[in-house]
């Protein structure tokens, strides 16, 4: 994998799935400056109709090829790898695509990104050990708020 950032300013996503992933995928999206989300799932946590953001639209019902036709961006979240297998094959060669249930058929993988300050660090597991991932980060955060901290008081 080739390490990049992603502009997604004026970019269309859908997220197809209303689970846990698809959440997480959205919060971080919610972070930067999307053209639009639209999450596409037959059910969703609670927590997706807690989020108020202008650009973000839920449609309740099963997934259809037409509803990627013009993203930039796709995230295949579903708990059903078979649906998940469906959104790859109907993209497009210009499409990014996120296989959250097969990695071997995803274009991107996240990045879990820690923000100190005026800097981020970004950290991957090449989607293999996403919980290593997060233990590393809380040591590198707690780290470094102990060391800025004491530059400060001297």
């Amino acid at each position: 994998m080739y390490p990049i950032q992603l502009n997604v300013t004026n970019k269309q996503i859908v997220i197809i799935g209303g689970g846990k992933i698809a959440y997480r995928k959205l919060t971080q999206i919610l972070k930067e400056d999307a053209c639009s989300v639209m999450i596409i799932s037959k059910k969703f946590l609670p927590e997706f109709f807690e989020i108020e953001h202008p650009n973000v639209k839920l449609l309740t019902k099963c997934y259809d090829k037409n509803d990627i036709k013009n993203a930039a961006l796709v995230i295949a979240a579903t708990d059903n790898s078979k649906v998940n297998d469906q959104i790859k094959k109907d993209a497009k060669a210009h499409q990014l695509v996120n296989h959250t249930s097969d990695q071997r058929q995803s274009d991107f993988f996240n990045m879990l990104e820690i923000e100190f300050e005026d800097i981020k660090i970004c950290l991957r597991s090449n989607g293999n050990d996403c919980a290593k991932v997060k233990y590393i980060s809380q040591v590198i955060q707690a780290y470094l708020t102990e060391v800025y901290k004491e530059d400060k008081h001297d």
